[in-house]
């Protein structure tokens, strides 16, 4: 299975410009998580801070218990190993045939014989469907069969983690409809832990098991997809929507006055989101065990929302589901996990603090902690520390309390 991403604090800027600050979250192991925000808010630099490329000013990075922001080259080396990059365009060499662009980074990292080679090259194109297209060039096919290449390519070092800077960028609708459902069916086998920067309204709907947004240089909100999918929360409900009225103009922010009045409107009939269904793996294929870990972070954190939502998400069970966590017919869970939210919080247990070098953190500002909404839970807090220890820092998904 693929590994947990604990990021805490994390800010980056170039010179003056904030790009986005004190971003705290966890991708969990093996899931899709989806990074969603307006153009030009650092989506693509919190994908090159993840992978050591971009050096944040402060906050953490935890992978496997190394801290990628402050690891040795040699560690940084071995934690990228863990990562596959599926990048917007496929990059791709062109002077290459798409056999070669894919072997290249097994002939380049491993002492594999050609035989082995091929035998893993043929496995990963077989996955994308390109079986057959092995001797032609980049600029012989389409720009979806160049995604799929890239993403074969991207496989063949049997990755943990994989980062996938917008897949759907210049594809039409039927090729973007296919690239998710190679993705979810891609986790289903691979059980590796996906992280998708997107504007692709459809693919944040249905593809994720957690959404992110990032807007104004903060992470507004972070959770699973249920929870997010049926907020209240303007920024996210808009651009979930596609909509005009809210607090996304075309300059990113809006006049505060027109926001004002285009909000008041829109609360006149408000109710809670509708959730659509998750995409679905093929015929034949595994179910992802990702989906069953997701819905017991929900519904072990489902008193936290608001009834409205709460309702919202009990309709989306089946009956197995339903039967599963002692779901009445009035609604009441009898049987809800007992289980921390890893997915909506950004804490390090202290295994994984106890891992970190020593020093890593130093001169950092102190970790952002999550809580619930609503009534006060210590199954939220870390082990040992109890709610009125806590500082008032972060809220559960990502937002900061009081902030906007």
């Amino acid at each position: 299975m693929g590994v947990k991403v604990v990021v805490e604090g994390l800010s980056k800027s170039f010179g003056a410009q904030t790009i986005w600050r004190d971003v705290t979250l966890t991708l969990p192991p093996g899931e899709i998580s989806v990074l969603l925000g307006p153009s030009g808010t650092g989506k693509s630099v919190f994908l090159k801070a993840l992978i050591g490329l971009l050096k944040p000013e402060e906050g953490q990075v935890v992978i496997d218990g190394v801290d990628v922001c402050s690891c040795s080259d040699s560690d940084l080396y071995d934690i990228r190993k863990m990562f596959g990059v599926l990048f917007q365009d496929g990059a791709l060499f062109g002077s290459m045939n798409l056999y070669d662009n894919i072997a290249f980074p097994l002939r380049e990292h491993t002492r594999k014989s050609e035989s082995q080679v091929r035998d893993v090259v043929m496995e990963k194109m077989e996955m994308v469907g390109l079986v057959g297209s092995e001797s032609k060039l980049p600029g012989e096919i389409s720009g979806g069969m160049r995604k799929r290449a890239g993403l074969a390519r991207a496989l063949v070092l049997d990755p943990q983690i994989i980062l996938f800077d917008e897949p759907d960028s210049g594809l039409d609708p039927v090729r973007t409809a296919y690239i998710n459902q190679l993705i979810v069916d891609l986790n289903a086998q691979v059980d590796a832990t996906f992280l998708i920067v997107t504007h692709d309204i459809g693919t944040a709907r249905t593809v994720p098991d957690n959404i992110g947004m990032l807007f104004r240089r903060e992470l507004v909100m972070y959770g699973p997809r249920e929870v997010l999918l049926s907020s209240n929360e303007p920024v996210v409900e808009q651009f979930l929507n596609g909509r005009t009225q809210g607090p996304i103009g075309m300059s990113e922010e809006k006049d505060a006055g027109q926001m004002a009045a285009e909000l008041a409107e829109l609360g006149k009939d408000q109710g809670v989101p509708h959730i659509v269904p998750q995409l679905d793996v093929s015929q034949g294929l595994p179910r992802r065990t990702a989906v069953q870990r997701r819905q017991d972070r929900v519904m072990a954190n489902l008193g936290s929302l608001t009834p409205a939502a709460q309702q919202e998400i009990l309709s989306t069970l089946t009956v197995q589901e339903k039967q599963r966590y002692g779901v009445t017919d009035s609604g009441v869970v009898t049987r809800p996990p007992n289980q921390r939210t890893e997915s909506m919080a950004g804490s390090l247990s202290t295994e994984e603090v106890a891992k970190v070098p020593a020093g890593a953190a130093q001169g950092q500002r102190p970790s952002p902690t999550p809580r619930t909404s609503g009534a006060e839970d210590d199954a939220f807090w870390a082990p040992g520390e109890s709610v009125s220890e806590q500082p008032a820092k972060r809220g559960w998904f990502g937002r900061k309390r009081g902030g906007k």
